[in-house]
């Protein structure tokens, strides 16, 4: 299998309008098009008083995105598309507005608002001059504003022409599946660019953590755990990752004042460091 994306797409409806359930079917089915969701499950919610719809597939064979936006967005019906997509052969989420192929994208970033770590020898994590608050099942919580990115791969055991009807059946334990706010992912891509800096080091060579929940709001938006995995034949521990981001925990600059809410924007200097590497990342500047 190749070409395995995995699509989180948005659509807003114009002011005055509402997106309820059967349209936001339609949309979905428009956006599968005759070759369906590609090794992707498929999801689908309205958003407040149908203000949007969210839909997630998988776009590896299906480009019908592309008409969609050509010739139903900045109409009556929608008046805005915003998207976040996934790469296999990648490790980040990149994220688009307005057109699939011609609007602005860039790297996206997902915030967290608490830390909570368990350590092997039951002492603080690095640093320890941190505010460290011992929990009750014998964990670290710190409540800390921070950020990072990474990919959030939903890909599953659901064929290569899924639709909403696709049975999808419940992850391998054995996997270490995390629940998401679309559906479970097993994907193990590890956090990039975090901020702030120091937490990286809860992951390195000297770090006594064995697990590493990153919340926000209280929802688990990114596990990370010390253990051996024997459907992947190992021998020795090493970290595995679990991403479950979405549109409620992310960060992009213009996507947060798009929505009003500028009162999560990360640094400027945090965005700086973003665009710099996206630059450098020609890679990803291909849809």
């Amino acid at each position: 299998m190749s070409n395995i994306f995995t699509d989180f797409i948005r659509v807003y409806a114009q002011p005055g309008r509402r997106i309820h359930e059967v349209e936001a079917q339609w949309i979905a089915w428009t956006l599968l098009g005759p070759d369906g969701s590609y090794w992707v499950p498929v999801h689908i919610r309205c958003g407040p008083e149908g203000s949007y719809a969210e839909i997630q597939y998988g776009s590896g064979k299906s480009p019908d995105i592309v008409d969609f936006c050509e010739n139903h967005v900045g109409y009556w019906r929608y008046s805005t598309i915003w998207g976040r997509h996934f790469n296999e052969g990648g490790d980040q989420d990149v994220i688009w507005q307005e057109n699939v192929n011609d609007g602005p994208r860039r790297f996206c970033r997902y915030g967290f608002d608490e830390v909570r770590v368990t350590t092997v020898d039951g002492r603080p994590p690095t640093p320890p001059e941190a505010p460290w608050q011992r929990r009750p099942d014998g964990s670290w919580r710190l409540e800390v504003a921070g950020s990072y990115r990474t990919g959030n791969d939903r890909s599953a055991d659901v064929g290569p022409c899924a639709t909403p009807t696709t049975d999808l059946q419940d992850p391998d334990p054995d996997a270490l599946p995390l629940s998401t706010p679309t559906t479970p992912t097993i994907g193990d891509e590890e956090t990039t660019a975090i901020d702030p800096p120091w937490l990286a080091a809860l992951t390195g060579g000297e770090s006594a953590a064995s697990l590493i929940e990153y919340r926000w709001r209280g929802r688990l938006v990114h596990r990370a755990s010390f253990q051996v995995m024997e459907r992947y034949y190992e021998t020795t521990p090493d970290w595995h990752h679990r991403s479950a981001d979405h549109w409620d925990n992310c960060l992009d600059p213009d996507f947060l004042r798009f929505t009003g809410a500028t009162d999560l924007l990360a640094a400027e200097k945090t965005y700086e460091r973003d665009r710099r590497d996206w630059e450098a990342a020609t890679w990803y500047h291909r849809r």
